[in-house]
């Protein structure tokens, strides 16, 4: 039986494969292997025949939407090693509406399907995501979603779930006595 990070790594080669990148870790290619030297060789060169043969998948038509090693927080990806699962849904907020204060503790590959959302990260900041932005989220910090938008935004949520880890981890707010005694 194939080992998890096999599996995982595999599943998200198979995600990911396609054309340009719009949001990545130019440094090491979906297979492990380092970035060629020259991304942008002479076309006719060895390493643009090189390249162009990595590029290639068995889709006749596939876009990337993102490729990365790491989180929007800088967090190394890093998947789970017991009882694998993958876990899908759509995330549906109303404008104005937000999410509680969260964390994932697993790899989530987040794509917005409809409308704007900023996300709030402790101390790291925040970011808008609008429709058609792909991004891996934040895994141990502690950060709240909101529809900043006009219309409703829906959210694919794709996570990598083992080790027991639950998709989310509802947590208090950046700020609040998180050492007190109830």
């Amino acid at each position: 039986m194939p080992s998890v990070r096999l599996t995982a790594t595999l599943f998200l080669a198979l995600l990911f494969a396609g054309s340009p990148v719009l949001a990545a870790d130019k440094s090491i290619t979906p297979e492990g292997k380092p970035a060629p030297s020259q991304p942008h060789a002479k076309p006719g060169s060895k390493a643009a025949q090189e390249a162009e043969e990595a590029a290639k998948t068995p889709y006749a038509n596939a876009k990337d939407i993102l490729s990365s090693s790491e989180t929007v927080a800088g967090e190394k990806i890093a998947f789970p090693r017991e009882n694998p699962s993958v876990k899908a849904e759509v995330v549906l907020l109303e404008p104005g509406e937000k999410t509680a204060w969260h964390q994932h503790h697993t790899p989530i590959f987040a794509y917005v399907l409809e409308g704007e959302v900023t996300v709030i990260y402790e101390e790291v900041g925040k970011k808008v995501y609008r429709e058609g932005d792909a991004f891996l989220e934040a895994m141990r910090v502690t950060h709240r979603g909101e529809n900043t938008g006009e219309g409703p935004a829906r959210i694919l949520s794709v996570f990598m779930l083992g080790d027991d880890n639950k998709p989310t981890v509802l947590e208090d707010a950046p700020g609040a006595n998180k050492d007190r005694v109830e």
